[in-house]
């Protein structure tokens, strides 16, 4: 059996890393332990440490809990060395993941890495670490492919894997319908997060926004609560006896039958986009982390929706900006103004087309890594086609 180290340590990340293992499961031959959650080891993943203690965002943030961190490395790396593990799976969260890379190569284990760093945004030498640490590296962009190409690191494109995962379950008019949401009423969503720092920092204007915007439209709100939010973190929506909150599993239907979202920078916005939904981005960090962290970024958009369309579509609320008023504003502009929504739809969908690709990126990801296990080494391709 070939044992696979796997470092799922965010709630995207896990859903991907859950495909992954999907793919790799009629083989029956494949062990995968590491870094997860629920969902995983609810697959048959082994959790050495459960992601739930590595959800930290921001610079400061990750400062404060750097021991902690740092004494998960050293557990993860002492267990790869001493269950020999055959190949190393990091699924992004880079500062974390590439100090693991980096001893896990030199330990001489096989390293694969799914979701780039954003070196185009900010950090442009980690692709020196990316070529030195990494035997093959898997990305999801187009405009990633020239900077690889350019610096000569082994990748594959697989395109987005939210592509296969993004699936609605139940139509539009039968959810609304079941959550007594009217002919005339709007459904508002709110998705404040999958981290704790990221709810409590944005779910209070957020409230305040919702307030706003119940003066003047027939409201229905739901609240998607992620799967590492525990329901506590949620009070401030939870009192209000008007907001729904639905679990995770949910939130496809969610989304899908919304008429606006108010939504954090992240996956989710992509998630809204591939369903056609028009939503606000709102995102604030601490402050010292927001001025430590501008000082090196490189480009003027927050949302990843916004960096594949090359403009803004949909409204980015960052730090001063993201207050209830700005919200209620943003969020009003969306429901008074049929061309706005209908143009962010238009190019929702060509955001959609220029991501797909050809086969899902977990089987493109299985393959390579089979191939090479098979082969006896981390940095053969047998496949020519993936090459």
């Amino acid at each position: 059996m070939k044992n696979i180290l796997l470092v799922a340590a965010e709630n995207s990340a896990e859903t991907y890393a859950v495909q992954v293992m999907k793919e790799f499961a009629p083989y029956g031959n494949f062990h995968f332990w590491g870094i997860g959650g629920d969902r995983l080891a609810a697959s048959g993943f082994e959790n050495l440490v459960h992601n739930r203690s590595l959800s930290v965002v921001g610079i400061v943030e990750v400062a404060a809990h750097l021991f902690r961190i740092r004494r998960v490395l050293n557990l993860v790396f002492r267990r790869a060395l001493e269950r020999r593990a055959d190949a190393a799976l990091l699924i992004d969260y880079p500062d974390f993941n590439l100090r693991l890379a980096r001893r896990l190569s030199r330990a001489g284990i096989p390293v694969y890495y799914y979701i780039s760093p954003t070196v185009w945004a900010w950090r442009y030498g980690r692709v020196e670490q990316i070529r030195r640490w990494v035997s093959r590296l898997f990305v999801i962009f187009p405009f990633e492919v020239p900077i690889y190409e350019k610096e000569k690191v082994t990748f594959t494109y697989t395109g987005h894997p939210l592509l296969a995962e993004v699936q609605v379950s139940e139509p539009r008019e039968a959810f609304r319908r079941r959550h007594g949401v009217a002919a005339g009423d709007i459904l508002l969503a709110l998705l404040p997060g999958s981290r704790e720092a990221e709810v409590r920092m944005l779910l209070t204007e957020i409230m305040g926004a919702v307030r706003l915007l119940r003066r003047e439209f027939p409201l229905k709100v739901f609240l998607q609560k992620a799967q590492n939010i525990h329901p506590e973190q949620l009070a401030a929506a939870a009192l209000d006896s008007d907001i729904r909150i639905l679990d995770q599993e949910q939130g496809f239907d969610l989304l899908n039958a919304a008429d606006a979202v108010i939504t954090t920078c992240g996956t989710s916005n992509l998630e809204a986009a591939l369903l056609g939904v028009p939503f606000v981005a709102v995102y604030r960090v601490n402050r010292l982390t927001y001025l430590l962290g501008r000082r090196f970024v490189k480009i003027g958009l927050y949302s990843i929706v916004n960096i594949l369309a090359g403009r803004q579509v949909a409204a980015e609320l960052i730090q001063k900006e993201c207050r209830a008023e700005r919200i209620y504003e943003e969020i009003k502009k969306i429901l008074d103004n049929p061309r706005l929504r209908e143009g962010m739809r238009t190019e929702f969908r060509r955001i959609k087309a220029s991501l797909q690709q050809e086969e899902k990126p977990a089987v493109i990801i299985c393959r390579q890594i089979r191939g090479d296990l098979g082969a006896g080494g981390g940095r053969s391709c047998p496949d020519p086609r993936l090459n």
